[in-house]
């Protein structure tokens, strides 16, 4: 059996690993327009930071490629896919043919569209490539702005501010990560970065970039203000790399549209990680669900059904975490707006910085907000999941000593 996977993240590796696990003599061939071997995005930050070196990065080594006999194609993008001939052509003109394709060629951050957004300074943060380029920037920089509420935002200005830069850090909206977390959740986070240093402005976006000689000099903001800036760091969203499916024949919306098996509407065909639209359970639609968590999942997934499986994934529910200066922060499954029905327990702790909420509809805990407090963060990812009935044991999620791992351990489900 000869199988081609297109994306050397999360995912792609994954399901190489999985494949060769379960089909040792199949011939492996992985392509990826990185050379670097698989490395944990998530790192990427705190490398910026210099809190990790640069070996800390990487998932596996070069070498592990050889061992596994898995032929990495790195340095090599993908042009179209030729379905009906079951081949893939590369944009140097080489032609690679399989037998079972996965696609898993993930997301790119989405453009900033004002005036001065292609200036030499404008960043964005999701390739190791563009983390030394940030690092690199930050050595003659002396101020920044990033625009962006979300995770990805944050990062970045932890990252300007770690490097000595004086910060302005720009949310849209009328607070941090409006989409997960509600106001009580979002002020715990805004308190640590203004501890920290950097210059919140909220409700706040770019008008315009300003240069000089090709080079990021300020920014205009919508209110009207210029600040100066040698960079700015831009995280607004993610876009799906499924532009070379054009004219295959694959169903593609936001992303790749796959079933729990995570076959494509094409025979052969598989799609898994940050450009595989797959089915939420919580919601009851398909969505793009990017984390590591869920691209190792997926990969794994999709190559047992590649090998020849029946294999369920059991859908895919929206999971972050992440550390903000200390704060630990979680997000899983579904909010009040997109359950707006749903039983809200709050547990807020001030002096402690702990604020922990879950979401319950129909007896079934649909989704729940960590701040400060994140251990059982995958047990309460279990439980959404599985849309596990909580309505007997609701009322102790409200209690301090409540552990969704004991729980899970007690219902047989780890």
């Amino acid at each position: 059996m000869e199988y081609l996977i297109i994306g050397n993240g999360g995912a792609g590796l994954a399901a190489a690993l999985t494949l060769r696990t379960m089909d040792p003599g199949a011939i492996i061939t992985l392509v990826d327009e990185e050379e670097h071997p698989c490395y944990y995005r998530m790192r990427l930050p705190d490398y910026i930071c210099g809190w990790k070196d640069r070996d800390s990065v990487f998932y596996v080594r070069e070498e592990f490629y050889r061992e596994k006999k898995i032929h990495f194609l790195g340095g090599r993008k993908v042009a179209r896919l030729r379905p009906q001939n079951r081949q893939v052509e590369l944009e140097d003109g080489e032609v690679l043919g399989y037998d079972r394709l996965l696609i898993s060629s993930g997301a790119r951050p989405r453009d900033l569209p004002v005036p001065g957004s292609q200036l030499d300074g404008v960043v964005y943060l999701r390739t190791l490539d563009q983390a030394e380029d940030i690092i690199r920037r930050g050595r003659v920089s002396s101020a920044g702005v990033v625009l962006g509420g979300g995770l990805l935002g944050v990062e970045l200005a932890r990252c300007f501010n770690e490097l000595g830069l004086k910060t302005h850090y720009l949310i849209r909206e009328d607070r941090f990560w409006p989409q997960m977390l509600d106001v009580t959740g979002s002020a715990l986070v805004e308190e640590v970065l203004k501890e920290k240093g950097i210059l919140l402005r909220k409700e706040e976006g770019i008008q315009e970039i300003l240069g000089k000689e090709g080079k990021v000099t300020s920014v205009l903001t919508t209110s009207g203000e210029h600040l100066q800036a040698d960079m700015v760091g831009v995280a607004i969203g993610v876009v799906c790399n499924v532009e070379f499916l054009e004219g295959s024949g694959l169903e593609v919306r936001q992303g790749v549209m796959v079933n729990d098996q995570l076959r494509t509407n094409v025979e052969g065909i598989y799609a898994a990680g940050d450009v595989a639209q797959a089915f939420d359970p919580v919601l009851g639609e398909h969505r793009v669900v990017t984390s590591w968590l869920n691209a190792l999942r997926q990969g794994e997934a999709a190559a047992r059904n590649m090998a020849g499986e029946d294999f369920a994934l059991g859908g895919v529910v929206p999971f972050n975490v992440i550390v903000i200066y200390g704060l630990p922060v979680a997000s899983i499954g579904a909010d009040e707006a997109s359950s707006p029905e749903a039983e809200v327990i709050r547990v807020h702790q001030p002096e402690r910085r702990i604020y922990r909420k879950f979401l319950i509809k129909d007896g079934v805990l649909v989704g729940a907000n960590l701040v400060g407090h994140t251990a059982d963060a995958h047990a309460l990812e279990t439980l959404v999941r599985r849309q596990v009935e909580v309505g007997g044991f609701a009322d102790k999620l409200a209690r301090e000593d409540f552990d969704a791992r004991t729980l899970i351990r007690e219902l047989g489900l780890d």
